[in-house]
């Protein structure tokens, strides 16, 4: 094929025809350049079909992350709300002392919370960085639940778990007692006993403790709950027309 546009190049200027050499020349140029845009085009097909290949992969291994961050979330949330009744007793200063065989004295201080969220798929997505919609909505929403509506909440009840105990160590002398044993309400010293019962400290405490627990962070499990449903919703119907 080359040589027959070279033969047909070299005929042109053999016999003086310049202006149809030209028109001849523009012509190829003009053939050249459309083989290139095509050529081009198939690349950029193939390497959306690639591309389009493998954020399906990816979607489907954070569908599953989803699903068991979802999991692990409601499990937190139903841990809370068995807990809350207790909270509500404390706040409302009716305190008696079967309260201790459910945790009383513990509220506090035995439910520290540590979210390990299963970001395989999100760091995924990270990488194969597209333009995605979807993609970009499960990157921020998970980057607002370990930036604003879990970690920083659940720094801040742990740390508040840490100075309560502090508190009890460096205060009280009931503290290895407290320590060395479940507390129950037939199984403790009364100075102990009267603490947990009487104390206003201890309320308020507890108190505090509630609002950071149920106001926010609670709040948050449930808002973060219903958002990744959301998205396992999108990625089925995306996974389901593939």
């Amino acid at each position: 094929m080359i040589k027959f546009f070279r033969k047909i190049r070299y005929n042109l200027m053999e016999t003086g025809k310049t202006g149809r050499y030209f028109k001849y020349a523009i012509g190829e140029i003009i053939l050249v350049v459309i083989g290139i845009l095509i050529a081009l085009q198939i690349n950029n097909w193939n390497e959306n079909r690639i591309q389009k290949k493998q954020l399906l992969s990816v979607y489907e291994h954070t569908l599953t992350d989803i699903n068991n961050d979802i999991q692990e979330l409601t499990a937190t949330v139903k841990l809370h709300d068995s807990m809350e009744y207790i909270f509500k007793r404390v706040i409302n200063d009716s305190i008696t002392p079967d309260l201790f065989d459910v945790g009383l004295s513990r509220i506090v201080v035995n439910n520290p919370v540590a979210t390990t969220l299963n970001t395989t798929g999100v760091n995924q997505l990270r990488a194969l960085n597209t333009n995605d919609p979807l993609s970009h909505k499960i990157i921020e929403t998970y980057d607002q639940m370990k930036h604003i509506l879990i970690d920083n909440i659940e720094k801040s009840i742990n740390q508040e778990a840490e100075e309560l105990m502090r508190l009890f160590r460096e205060k009280y002398d009931w503290y290895p007692e407290y320590m060395s044993k479940t507390i129950m309400q037939n199984n403790s010293s009364e100075g102990l006993q009267d603490y947990f019962l009487n104390s206003k400290e201890y309320r308020y405490h507890v108190i505090n403790n509630y609002n950071t627990r149920y106001a926010n962070y609670v709040a948050s499990l449930k808002l973060s709950i219903a958002t990744l449903n959301e998205i396992t919703e999108e990625l089925k119907v995306v996974l389901n027309k593939s």
